[in-house]
């Protein structure tokens, strides 16, 4: 990159209000990071322990509620930065191996669950993820084949953490989808959490992080199946009433 493009790209920057508004925060303190876990096996324990420990020390943990209050308020209201802990796609190793230390750490997870993705039979979990695009790691972990939490897990995790909808099947809603794929994936999903679990889910992350307004379709159906926040890759976005 030349001297001038260099220049250019940083006076873009320095114009852009997000940035000003980031770094004030991170100045002040007042942030909230977000890190995403994926598989968690077993072998790798002690590291995530280690990375646990560190953030318990560092930041607080964050709830939906203090999501609203610091959108209500314009302010964060705890000592530390915030610090979202998501764990993508509901494997059984999230209750084995995550889950504990969250508890141990009395940190948050935002466990983000496929929610049809407990229903499959366990001789046909495999193949239904290796369709989905759900990364199974370290297979060698459950020679019995279920790699999915199942429902009483669910609902243990859920009553200390946030619950999350990530579509039905792990599925990737596009400009083109079809009505009845996206009130499956949307509306009928969320419903599906919340009656197996008996709590409430008000969180969708869209499958490769899409934003809110990408696809106005789909909006109304996020609008009617009644969530409060939005996550894409870059931002999570509060739901026009």
């Amino acid at each position: 990159m030349d001297e001038q493009t260099f220049q250019n790209a940083v006076q873009n920057l320095q114009a852009d209000h997000r940035v000003a508004d980031t770094n004030s925060g991170i100045l002040r303190g007042s942030f909230i990071r977000t890190v995403n876990f994926h598989s968690t096996p077993a072998v790798h324990r002690d590291r995530y322990e280690k990375q646990l420990a560190f953030f318990s020390h560092y930041y607080s943990p964050v709830t939906v509620a203090d999501i609203d209050q610091y959108l209500d308020t314009g302010r964060w209201h705890k000592d530390k930065p915030g610090l979202i802990l998501a764990i993508f796609e509901g494997f059984r190793n999230h209750f084995d191996v995550i889950y504990p230390l969250l508890e141990k750490y009395n940190l948050t997870g935002w466990f983000h669950i496929p929610a049809f993705f407990p229903d499959v039979p366990v001789p046909e979990q495999h193949t239904f993820a290796d369709a989905n695009q759900l990364h199974i790691t370290h297979e060698e972990e459950y020679p019995d084949g279920r790699f999915a939490m199942n429902w009483d897990e669910i609902r243990d995790v859920s009553k200390n953490h946030v619950l999350c909808c990530h579509s039905g099947t792990h599925f990737r809603i596009q400009l083109d989808t079809p009505e009845e794929d996206m009130r499956r994936e949307i509306v009928d999903s969320r419903r599906h959490l919340e009656k197996m679990t008996g709590q409430e889910c008000t969180v969708f992350c869209w499958l490769y992080g899409e934003e809110y307004s990408y696809n106005p379709r789909a909006a109304v159906f996020i609008q009617e199946a009644g969530y409060r926040y939005v996550i894409g890759n870059l931002k999570m976005e509060r739901v026009a009433k």
